[in-house]
């Protein structure tokens, strides 16, 4: 069956509207890649020259469509060639290409134009022609890459073809062969459709080839890349099922640091290696990632080989492998961290302490040291101004009052030197077996006169042979400072009680108890905080700072015991202090 040349255009037509439909889908997918927009207007200018080939069949306008069929023909071929250039990343000749169009150009402008002589201006189309894929060829075998080589050379080989029979139809038409029309039955004419047909096929699949070959080592290398990172992260990192948390993938790091290595923890789950310490924590990361998609930075606790918990920031991405979900995440320890936060929360109390300490200090010395020696020194004036008037009996009571002045400032004195030497670490610790009883006596000889003067009855419930193991000058120390609170704020005619009893873990607890005036709930939650004020006057008007309850603390705690108090307000006070017995010999 004899096909003629119009069937053969209307199927390279039809040809170069499927290749343009095929390119602008390669286009919308992949328009990132260079050169794929300039092989879109190749289809096109391609089309765009059919259109111009079955015009030639109209009279008026015959010529204008041979220039705009070969026009888009020549045009299509530099559309090819800039795609290629464009997508290996290169550029393309633009000088070169000018001077090509511009001797084809004119050349077939004056033969269409001037002398219309179609079998020159297709020596001159086809040798422009075969010019240009000989440049195609030539700069694809020059800029070719390995990961594109056999898409590449596929596409040289094309041209190459392309060329030869450019160059060789050129070749039959100097030393021969007539065409007389774009339609003429002649060998040379119909075989310029099939070839064109051929190498538009191949052009096609070329490109698609290449586009592919693209795709896969940009994928190779994003693989690469990924195992890279995933394998040189200083972090541990893995990879795991959203629901079941099946481990597919772990990092060199995941086994230094928890101590499970990749065969032990591949196939396994996180809940088989106990990962999560707290499962319920897991169970609100999992809802946050599978919310966002991802979660950065979640503060979590980590069980690791050894039974040891790390804690841990970690971040996760969903990610999709084999069509179903995963997380890849990222495990930070913080363990350290946490520690060194820990200790610096610490040291920021022990810094405010020590603030609030040094305030203390002010305070007494300003305030609390100050009063007592203006009380002093007025009674000195006294003695000193109105002595030869003074009748003797007022003489001793402001002998008297002197005295008890002077105590009170020798006290308060004694407790700020004690509490700054235990604040400078100067304070000597040499705990001995001792009697308590002769300690107490000797303790509270100096409470005897203002207990006499306030008629309190001061009562000792002690066994003789009890005895601790304690530095004398604490213990002392001690029983004097709780003695002298509990005669201040005891009314007229009250008791002081001091008892002492063995405990069964070896400590010796001693109790001062008053009939006094008590203590409200509010102010003993404040008693022994050094950044809380609780001083107040006694029953006759006595100053207190409440330094002495704080050396008291200080002093026990050395000693690995402890100071309690329990009152009711208006009802009296019972100040415990609890000591190592005698068979205690040894301190941590």
């Amino acid at each position: 069956m004899n096909i003629d040349i119009n069937t053969f255009a209307l199927v390279l037509g039809i040809f170069y509207a499927i290749q343009f439909v095929i390119f602008l889908i390669e286009y919308y997918y992949n328009k990132n890649y260079n050169g794929l927009g300039w092989w879109l207007i190749y289809a096109a200018s391609a089309f765009f020259g059919f259109i111009c080939l079955i015009s030639r069949q109209i009279k008026p306008i015959e010529q204008l469509a041979v220039f705009g069929q070969n026009m888009a023909f020549i045009f299509s071929s530099f559309f090819m060639y800039i795609g290629l250039m464009r997508f290996l990343g290169k550029r393309e000749r633009l000088s070169l290409i000018a001077i090509i169009f511009v001797l084809f150009l004119i050349p077939f402008s004056y033969f269409l134009f001037y002398k219309d002589l179609i079998q020159i201006r297709t020596i001159i189309i086809w040798s422009t022609v075969g010019l240009i894929a000989v440049l195609s060829a030539y700069d694809l075998q020059k800029y070719k890459t390995k990961s594109l080589e056999i898409a590449t050379n596929i596409c040289i080989t094309v041209f190459v073809a392309h060329a030869f029979f450019s160059l060789t139809k050129v070749f039959f038409l100097l030393t021969g062969s007539v065409i007389n029309a774009f339609d003429s039955q002649v060998l040379v004419n119909t075989s310029t459709y099939i070839e064109l047909l051929i190498v538009s096929l191949f052009w096609t699949y070329t490109i698609i080839l290449l586009i592919n070959h693209r795709l896969t080592a940009e994928m190779k290398l994003a693989k690469d890349h990924f195992e890279i990172i995933f394998n040189t992260t200083p972090d541990p990192t893995v990879i795991s099922g959203v629901k079941d948390g099946y481990i597919s993938s772990v990092n060199p790091k995941f086994k230094e640091v928890t101590g499970y290595s990749s065969e032990e923890a591949l196939g396994k789950t996180v809940f088989d290696l106990n990962l999560w310490n707290i499962l319920q924590e897991r169970k609100a990361f999992v809802s946050l990632v599978q919310t966002q998609g991802y979660c950065f930075d979640y503060e979590a606790e980590f069980r690791l080989k050894d039974k040891s918990i790390m804690m841990g920031l970690i971040s996760s991405r969903i990610i999709t492998l084999n069509n179903e979900s995963h997380m890849i995440s990222v495990i930070r320890d913080i363990t350290e961290r946490k520690k060194r936060e820990e200790e610096i929360v610490l040291q920021n109390a022990e810094l405010q302490m020590l603030n609030n300490e040094k305030d203390k200090f002010f305070s007494i010395i300003a305030h609390d040291l100050k009063n007592p020696f203006n009380a002093f020194l007025g009674l000195t004036e006294v003695m000193a101004d109105e002595i030869p008037n003074l009748p003797l009996s007022e003489v001793i009571l402001l002998a008297g009052r002197m005295r008890d002045s002077a105590r009170n400032l020798y006290g308060l004195l004694e407790n700020l030197l004690s509490w700054s030497m235990i604040k400078r670490g100067m304070t000597s610790f040499h705990p001995e077996n001792l009697a308590l009883l002769p300690e107490i006596n000797e303790s509270i000889m100096t409470f005897l006169d203002p207990a006499n003067k306030k008629h309190i009855s001061l009562l000792i419930n002690v066994e003789g042979d009890m005895l601790v193991y304690a530095d004398k000058n604490m213990v002392r120390s001690m029983i004097r400072n709780l003695v002298s609170n509990a005669i201040k704020f005891t009314p007229d005619g009250g008791s002081v009680t001091i008892s002492a009893e063995v405990h069964p873990d070896n400590f010796i607890q001693i109790s001062i108890k008053d009939t006094g005036i008590g203590i409200s709930k509010e102010m003993q939650e404040l008693l022994f905080k050094i950044d809380s004020s609780t001083s107040r006057s006694g029953t006759n008007g006595e100053l207190s700072c409440g330094l002495g309850l704080h050396l008291c603390k200080e002093f026990a705690t050395s000693h690995n015991g402890k100071i309690w108090v329990e009152s009711l307000n208006g009802e009296g006070s019972t100040f415990f202090i609890t000591l190592p017995s005698a068979t205690q010999v040894e301190y941590t």
